[in-house]
Formats: structure tokens, C-alpha cells, sequence
């Protein structure tokens, strides 16, 4: 596995995972979407902005123990991804060459908030 394109990523599901099936391998597809935040200063406080853009990842899942976890995953739910880039080029319907991003993830975690921490 080949760490030098580690990627972490914390967002929801944007659909349920979905369970794939390719030369005989089950996998786990996921769509992931995280905003980045920045702080601001107001007045003598610093507070967390979020950005009004969402973007939206490409989630393989091969690793057994971390599709247990993934298959369970449904829309909406708060997960913790950690793994690798991996790009593949394919043609459009023009015939031009375009390349997709995808994360093949190593580990996926559910998050699961504390009603008390998340109002704070």
C-alpha cells in the first residue's frame, strides 16, 4: 500500500454505500462531502467559518474489515476516511482523454456524535 498519497478525509455521505462486484472482488462504493472551514476573528473571539462550497470525493473500499464498516454506512452519516489517491484515465463520450480522482480507502469509520458535544 503505498502511503506517499495519504489522504484523510471527515464529511457525509452524500447516497447508502454501494455494495460492487468486479472479477469476482466485492468492494464498497462511497460519495463523501466535506467544506472546509476557516477561523475568523469577531471581536476578541475566534469562531469557525464554513465554506459555502461542498466538494465531493470518490470513495473505493477494499480492505475486508474496513468494507464491514463501510457496508453498514447510510446517507447523511458522519465518517472518517483514511487512504491513498489513485487516478484512472478514461474517454468521454468526445473520445478526449479525462482522468477521475478516487480515494482508495484503507480504513472508513463511523462518527458518532455526542448530542451535549455537538451543541457546544
Amino acid at each position: 500500500m503505498a502511503y506517499n498519497c495519504k489522504v484523510e478525509l471527515n464529511g457525509n455521505l452524500g447516497k447508502d454505500a454501494k455494495e460492487l462486484e468486479s472479477n469476482g472482488k466485492k468492494f464498497i462504493s462511497l460519495r463523501v462531502a466535506t467544506r472546509d472551514s476557516y477561523p475568523k476573528k469577531e471581536g476578541d473571539k475566534t469562531i469557525w467559518v464554513a465554506s459555502e462550497q461542498t466538494l465531493w470525493h470518490d470513495v473505493l473500499v477494499f480492505n475486508p474489515k474496513a468494507i464491514e464498516i463501510a457496508a453498514t454506512l447510510e446517507k447523511g452519516d458522519l465518517v472518517e476516511i483514511s487512504g491513498t489517491l489513485s487516478y484512472r484515465t478514461f474517454k468521454d463520450e468526445s473520445g478526449h482523454d479525462k482522468q477521475q480522482a478516487s480515494v482508495i480507502a484503507y480504513s472508513v469509520q463511523k462518527i458518532e456524535l455526542n448530542k451535549d458535544t455537538a451543541s457546544s
